[in-house]
C-alpha cells in the first residue's frame, strides 16, 4: 500500500467526516492508535448534502481551522467493472447542477481513481444508476460535494474515499422511515416496513450483512486517509 503525502498538519487537526452511525463504528476503532493528542478528530455529518452543508456551517466557526478535511463511507458503483468491497478515491466531487470540486487523491494499491457524484437521494435501482452513469462519475453518494467546495474554497487538503456497497447491477431496498439521518434503524419503523412489504425482508437482511461485510476494507482506507496525512 502506497501513498502521496498530504501537507502536514500547521494549525488544527485532520477532520476525519462519516456519514453515518455503522460507517463511523467501523473506522473508528482502527484509527486510534495513529493519532497523536489533538492530531485527529473523528465526525459523523449524518446523511445527505443537507447533512454536509450543516457540518460545513459548523466547521467555519472552528479555531484553529481543521489542516485537513477527509470523508470515508460506502458508495453505489457506477462504473461496472467495481465489486463490492472496491475502494474508490476521488479525484473531484460533482453535484447534479455539474458543479465541481476537486479531491486531494492519495495513491491506495488496487483502489480505482476519478469522480464521485454527489446526489439528494439515494439511487435504488439499476435503471436509476445507469442515468447517473452517463456523468462519466465512478460512484455515487450523497455528501462530498459540499465538503469539498467547502474545502476548496478555504484551502483545505480534502480527500474521499468510498468503499463500494452496492455494485452497478445491484438494487438497494429502499428503507424509506427505516432509518433516521445518521443510518440508526428506528424499530417500529423497520417493522412496519416489514409488514407492510415482507419481500423486502431477504433484502434489508442481505443489506446488512454486506454492510458488515465491507467494513474492514472501510477500515483500511481510513487507516491510509490518517496515514497519507503523516500524524
Amino acid at each position: 500500500m502506497g501513498a502521496t503525502h498530504l501537507p502536514d498538519a500547521k494549525s488544527g487537526p485532520l477532520i476525519l467526516v462519516t456519514p453515518t452511525i455503522s460507517e463511523y463504528q467501523a473506522v473508528r476503532p482502527h484509527i486510534a492508535g495513529l493519532k497523536t493528542a489533538g492530531a485527529l478528530e473523528t465526525m459523523m455529518c449524518g446523511i445527505g448534502p443537507g447533512r454536509a452543508s450543516a457540518l460545513c456551517r459548523r466547521l467555519d466557526e472552528r479555531q484553529p481551522p481543521p489542516a485537513g478535511l477527509a470523508l470515508v463511507g460506502v458508495a453505489g458503483g457506477l462504473d461496472t467493472t467495481l465489486a463490492a468491497g472496491d475502494v474508490v478515491i476521488a479525484s473531484a466531487a460533482w453535484d447534479e447542477e455539474g458543479r465541481r470540486a476537486p479531491c486531494t487523491v492519495i495513491l491506495l494499491t488496487g483502489a480505482a481513481v476519478g469522480p464521485v457524484l454527489t446526489v439528494s437521494r439515494a439511487l435504488y435501482t439499476p435503471v436509476e444508476k445507469a442515468a447517473a452513469r452517463d456523468s462519466g462519475a465512478l460512484a455515487v453518494e450523497m455528501e462530498a460535494y459540499p465538503l469539498a467546495a467547502w474545502a476548496a474554497e478555504r484551502g483545505v487538503p480534502f480527500v474521499h474515499g468510498r468503499v463500494i456497497l452496492d455494485p452497478f447491477d445491484e438494487p438497494l431496498p429502499d428503507l424509506g422511515n427505516v432509518i433516521d439521518e445518521y443510518g440508526r434503524v428506528r424499530p417500529a419503523g423497520l417493522l412496519r416496513h416489514v409488514f407492510a412489504h415482507p419481500s423486502h425482508a431477504a433484502s434489508l437482511v442481505q443489506l446488512l450483512h454486506r454492510t458488515q461485510a465491507v467494513g474492514p476494507a472501510l477500515a483500511r482506507l481510513a487507516q491510509a486517509v490518517v496515514a497519507a496525512h503523516r500524524i
